[in-house]
């Protein structure tokens, strides 16, 4: 099947990186089941795009399988990725040791573990900055120092002596996307940046992130489960289900026009200051577990819309313009 565009504003031209048809699955010899479902999936430069859904719906997998950094037992079984068009999968370790940290950036969803425990981050970042670079050390310190100003950490100079275990979660994540955009990438994939910081922590992050991304001019995926924070800063959503896009479209038109009945549920659940009927919704149910993913539409069992047919086939693609839906209620 042919990839599906959704194009939204700002996104002429030819994608900056293209995903058709992957499939991730984890196992080992003869025993593999699909956590990745044939992902399709386009950023152009400059846009962000976000990826929402649960906990297990392969949000991150497809952000690892992009930098070519998926777990042990996991491995790319078919489709395609090009990155400003080159094809990722065709690339050695030391092609894709070439785009990683430079062209392409990434901050993890946990810095504490993502960076190194036994070195300061000054010199993390200017360890990067002069494998890509070719600097020495101390232009390579100098520009950690003014990358860790960007990021708005207070006297930088001091910080670059820090440890990742002196810093605070929130001075962490600056100091991981500081190292994410050391070498100018252009696209920045940012896996749930906000995790486990508290909200005003969250919002300085955001902001922080939306600053850098308009000042490089960088496009960036941003994977969340947080709808209300993706409708603050992203151009593009694609929702994921049991490791499938199973709704696509502009921000704007998802949130005022969900034509899945899991992206309502979704939206449903963002908790709301002045709603006083009770208790905050919830989808009932769980995600399918890998390898047990049922015939047909797999959120047939959670869906308040399902019918005869919804357990019986794989449902077709409703579009209308750049918006897209897996549905065969969108269908009707």
């Amino acid at each position: 099947m042919a990839p599906i565009p959704v194009v939204g504003r700002g996104a002429p031209g030819k994608p900056l990186l293209e995903i058709e048809g992957l499939h991730i699955a984890f196992g080992a010899r003869d025993r593999w089941f699909e956590a990745v479902r044939g992902v399709d999936l386009r950023i152009h430069a400059g846009e962000v795009v976000g990826v929402v859904g649960e906990s297990g719906s392969g949000k991150s997998l497809t952000a690892l399988a992009i930098m070519r950094l998926l777990p042990r037992g996991a491995r790319i079984s078919s489709g395609r990725m090009r990155f400003a068009g080159t094809d990722l999968l065709a690339l050695d370790e030391r092609g894709m040791n070439r785009l990683r940290g430079s062209a392409m950036g990434m901050i993890f969803q946990d810095p504490l573990t993502a960076l190194n425990p036994a070195l300061p981050v000054g010199h993390q970042i200017a360890d990067s900055i002069r494998t890509h670079q070719g600097l020495g050390r101390a232009a390579a310190l100098a520009r950690a120092e003014a990358l860790l100003d960007l990021v708005g950490i207070a006297r930088p100079r001091e910080r670059l002596r820090a440890f990742p275990h002196e810093l605070s979660g929130g001075m962490r994540q600056r100091v991981m996307t500081a190292l994410a955009v050391a070498n100018d990438p252009r696209l920045l994939i940012a896996d749930e940046p906000t995790t486990a910081l508290d909200v005003t922590v969250q919002a300085q992050v955001m902001a922080m992130l939306d600053r850098i991304r308009r000042e490089l001019g960088i496009a960036v995926l941003f994977i969340s489960h947080n709808l209300e924070l993706v409708a603050e800063v992203c151009d593009r959503v694609a929702v994921m289900y049991a490791g499938r896009v199973v709704e696509g479209a502009v921000v704007e038109a998802l949130f005022e026009a969900p034509r899945h009945p899991y992206t309502r549920q979704l939206l449903r659940c963002i908790p709301r200051l002045n709603d006083e009927t009770g208790p905050m919704p919830t989808i009932p149910g769980l995600p399918p577990r890998l390898g047990a993913i049922p015939g047909g539409c797999p959120f047939a069992p959670r869906c308040d819309a399902a019918f005869a047919r919804c357990t019986a086939e794989a449902p077709d693609i409703w579009r209308r313009g750049d918006h897209m839906a897996r549905c065969w209620e969108a269908l009707r």
